[in-house]
């Protein structure tokens, strides 16, 4: 890689888990290990109260939030409303109502209910001063404090057991009506083998529980520091130049900012493409023949993801490979404007922005750093300079009709070439080509324009190259 001047970086990534089993159960006093009396489903009863009992009480915190607003600093506003909320040894609290109203309320759970009514009051109080800067005639309605109509349970540290993770049980602190007790919930063991795997490593943080299609499902949250590579000379980097296309999965190059294309090559998945498009037909038939197609959909997304997910995982070996410091894509700047009969357009742009994500996490979490350039005419222009290609000279018959291959092109001076492979040579000139113009290099032509001829033309006549 470039230089070993590192900065650190914040990673959050999630893994869900699904609940198997409510368990009745009793921990052992000495051991801590749970005398398991039956499984039965999950009760919908204490997961229900549970969430009324914290919205009831956020909109508690917001009324006394909003009442107490300006005699408060800013600084001690969570402490100071604590205090009245619950008060101190030292101190009883202004609003005892709270404690008769949600008796034995987790300490974390308060602190958190009170965080999230100040960012409320404070998102409300903002909204509202700039709504009277405003002239009456164009400042509409007076806007409102807006309160969830659901909350999520999140479960903190004193909220939680996680010492029998190893045997795939999970306590948590539920409110049953009356008080608050702990329920033990059973998860698989691959689930808790997995999430076992990822403590040693990673930072857990406050665990989500929801629900989703009837069944009730834990969300744990993970953080982790990574060191990525400087950014103050971005010249010196090594970079892998990604173009997402139709035709193959992915085209790649290895580049250097003086033009140098140290290795190229194109990614073609042939199982998961032959997968999605037969699904996609599939779908096809089922709607011709009047048939409810809503489980083809689920194979779609499925085929779809598993596609992302074998592409963002060929890229980042070839980016571990060539050891590059950063891997640059094309800008996708198209939500929303692909309507109508385009699905197979539609399920291709939601790959690209897929694929982008997960190569992203794992780059960073590999050190490495992720860019992306304007993609106009990356697949337009040829790489050489030799103008705009043609992408209708390759093409065959069937049944008396031309079926042309879109994956090939012919350039201005008769070259038949890889039409992505081209782009993105022409997208990792572009990335060079940008950190020149900011260090105040003119002259360059228009983005649409820029090729890997001009970043080599423009190297030749001596523009500085670090080394």
């Amino acid at each position: 890689m470039a230089a070993k001047d590192t900065k650190k970086m914040e990673i959050h990534t999630c893994y869900t888990v699904k609940i198997k089993h409510q368990l009745d159960a009793v921990p052992d006093r000495k051991t801590k290990k749970l005398n398991i009396s039956r499984k039965r489903r999950v009760d919908d009863r204490s997961m229900q109260q549970t969430a009324e009992i914290c919205l009831e009480a956020l909109r508690f915190c917001v009324d006394v939030a909003l009442k107490e607003w300006d005699h408060v600093k800013a600084q001690e506003r969570r402490r100071a409303f604590d205090i009245l909320l619950h008060g101190s040894k030292k101190e009883a609290p202004k609003y005892p109502e709270f404690d008769i109203r949600f008796p034995n309320m987790p300490a974390y759970m308060r602190r958190a209910l009170i965080a999230d009514a100040i960012g409320m009051v404070k998102s409300y109080r903002s909204n509202h001063a700039n709504w009277e800067a405003l002239s009456p005639a164009v400042r509409g309605v007076e806007p409102k404090i807006g309160f969830p109509s659901r909350y999520e349970l999140t479960f903190y540290d004193q909220e939680r057991k996680m010492s029998n993770l190893a045997e795939g049980q999970i306590g948590l602190k539920l409110y049953n009506g009356k008080t608050w007790d702990w329920y033990y919930f059973e998860i698989s063991a691959s689930d808790a083998g997995y999430l076992m795997h990822l403590c040693k490593t990673r930072k857990m943080l406050s665990p989500v529980v929801d629900k989703v299609r009837g069944r009730y499902q834990i969300r744990f949250s993970f953080k982790e520091m990574r060191e990525l590579v400087q950014d103050e000379d971005k010249l010196a980097y090594r970079i892998l130049a990604v173009d997402l296309g139709i035709n193959a999965a992915a085209s790649w190059c290895v580049m250097k900012a003086d033009g140098t294309v140290h290795a190229k090559g194109v990614i073609h998945l042939p199982c998961e493409e032959d997968r999605l498009n037969h699904r996609i037909n599939r779908k096809r038939m089922y709607q011709q023949a009047g048939k409810k197609s809503h489980c083809v959909y689920r194979w779609i997304r499925n085929a779809n993801r598993a596609l992302s997910i074998e592409t963002a995982r060929k890229l980042i070996e070839v980016a571990v490979l060539y050891s590059v410091d950063c891997i640059v894509f094309e800008y996708l700047d198209s939500k929303g404007k692909i309507r109508g009969k385009k699905f197979r357009e539609r399920i291709h742009l939601w790959r690209k922005n897929d694929v982008q994500k997960r190569v992203e996490l794992q780059a960073h979490r590999l050190g490495m750093r992720l860019s992306r350039v304007c993609a106009w005419g990356t697949s337009k222009y040829a790489f050489d300079g030799s103008g705009m290609v043609d992408r209708h000279s390759i093409y065959h018959f069937e049944h008396g009709k031309k079926v042309y291959n879109y994956s090939l092109c012919t350039f201005q001076n008769g070259k038949i070439y890889n039409c992505d492979l081209s782009a993105a040579q022409n997208i990792g000139a572009r990335f060079f080509l940008r950190e020149y113009q900011k260090k105040g290099v003119t002259g360059f032509p228009s983005t649409p324009l820029r090729t890997l001829s001009t970043l080599r033309e423009f190297v030749n006549n001596g523009l500085p190259v670090a080394a």
